[in-house]
């Protein structure tokens, strides 16, 4: 009986410590790594009211579509300022509250709320170009469910996930996270919303595996009018935005999107 009750115990201060513990588990807050040179990168605020989100728009006369990038979940997004500069496209890079240089704490329904006000910030500036939506890992969730929202032309997703839930499952299946999530990002409920769709994987991804990427895949070609895009490559997770070859897929994904908001006339 004494066995069993500390198994029991244990069991129970687990389920404890994820339940008050799981903002910590989830989002990983980063400093600004680097001041990016303006130009290409312009200094950006957008006023929340209980946050001010703090970011930069690259490219800014650039003549290609507009991009609106959503990171990782502990990605600060100066880093990779020069990938965006090489780019045929003007790209606007906000980091989540709590990020960088933006103030508040982050969560699922502040990250959602400020994504949206991102997306149509970006597209209130440029009105005249495409609008994509641009997601890596916990950002592909993002992107997702802000896509539902905002209506972009196309939208791009890399090392998606149906939703925090089934990871956790995958991670930790003698845990009912379900009951103890309070962050869920279920990007498949978007499915049925989301416009012509790029998603680039890897069978080489041991953070979110291959196999649930592909299960988000299956979700949006059974849901949305258009079929996804799919792109493979032999990478790690943390190396995505590193890869020539991803930057490749990207271009030639964006270089065949219709010059105008909402025109699919070129397709």
């Amino acid at each position: 009986m004494q066995i069993i009750l500390t198994v029991a115990g244990a069991y129970i201060g687990i389920c404890g410590l994820l339940w008050a513990f799981q903002e910590r588990l989830i989002f990983h807050p980063r400093a600004v790594a680097v001041t990016p040179w303006n130009p290409p990168a312009e200094p950006i605020e957008i006023d929340r009211g209980d946050a001010v989100l703090r970011g930069w728009v690259v490219n800014a006369k650039s003549p290609g579509p507009l991009l609106v990038y959503y990171g990782g979940n502990a990605e600060e997004l100066s880093g990779n300022v020069d990938n965006w500069a090489d780019r045929k496209a003007t790209t606007v890079l906000v980091n989540y509250r709590g990020y960088g240089d933006s103030t508040g704490r982050p969560s699922e329904r502040t990250l959602l709320g400020d994504a949206i006000a991102v997306a149509e910030w970006a597209r209130s500036g440029f009105p005249d170009r495409p609008l994509v939506l641009f997601g890596l890992s916990l950002g592909s969730g993002i992107a997702a469910l802000t896509a539902q929202r905002v209506g972009p032309d196309a939208l791009i997703l890399v090392s998606p996930y149906r939703s925090v839930e089934h990871i956790a499952k995958r991670s930790l299946p003698f845990i009912p996270v379900g009951p103890l999530l309070r962050h869920r990002f279920s990007a498949e409920t978007a499915a049925a919303d989301l416009p012509r769709t790029l998603v680039i994987a890897s069978p080489r991804d041991h953070v979110i595996p291959l196999t649930e990427n592909m299960a988000m895949v299956d979700a949006i070609n059974a849901a949305a009018k258009q079929r996804v895009e799919l792109r493979t490559f032999e990478v790690s997770h943390f190396r995505f935005m590193h890869h020539p070859g991803v930057w490749r897929a990207v271009d030639e994904f964006l270089a065949r999107l219709p010059k105008t908001p909402n025109d699919d006339s070129d397709d």
